[in-house]
């Protein structure tokens, strides 16, 4: 396999790393700002993307976070114990445990997704100089 990636393609790929490095310790604080932890913000953000209505269960958010299911249900407690969330059992199955944003969590997510959107908006040129070229085939590298 031969290489088509040039200098100036590991200097975009290393800028664009070190400014996700730069958004993530950017949105832990956010997080801490509105009293959560970065893996809380994380939780909130599975619950209200979750496509189905009736929310998540414990175990598509532990899929969603790629943690295991007891640490997600360790997560789950202490951001319930917070009043950013809520168990409900699922109408159709009740052994089905299904999670809710409360009042709190809904305002905490919306508030914390309105600046994240802003701030990846910063990062959208650098991720544009890492687009396949003109051909659409992606660059490869050996």
């Amino acid at each position: 396999m031969t290489s088509n990636a040039g200098d100036l393609d590991y200097e975009s790929l290393l800028r664009f790393r070190i400014a996700l490095r730069r958004f993530n310790r950017w949105s832990e604080g956010q997080a801490q700002a509105v009293g959560l932890t970065h893996a809380q913000h994380q939780l909130l953000l599975s619950v209200k993307g979750h496509p189905d209505p009736a929310g998540p269960t414990v175990g598509e958010v532990a899929d969603y976070l790629l943690i295991r299911h007891n640490s997600t249900v360790e997560l789950i407690d202490r951001t319930e114990a917070l009043g950013f969330i809520v168990r409900r059992t699922d109408d159709a199955d009740r052994r089905v445990v299904r999670l809710a944003l409360t009042t709190k969590g809904a305002q905490a997510i919306r508030g914390l997704t309105a600046a994240h959107l802003h701030e990846l908006a910063a990062l959208a040129p650098l991720l544009n100089e890492l687009n396949p070229d003109a051909s659409g085939r992606p660059r490869r590298v050996s």
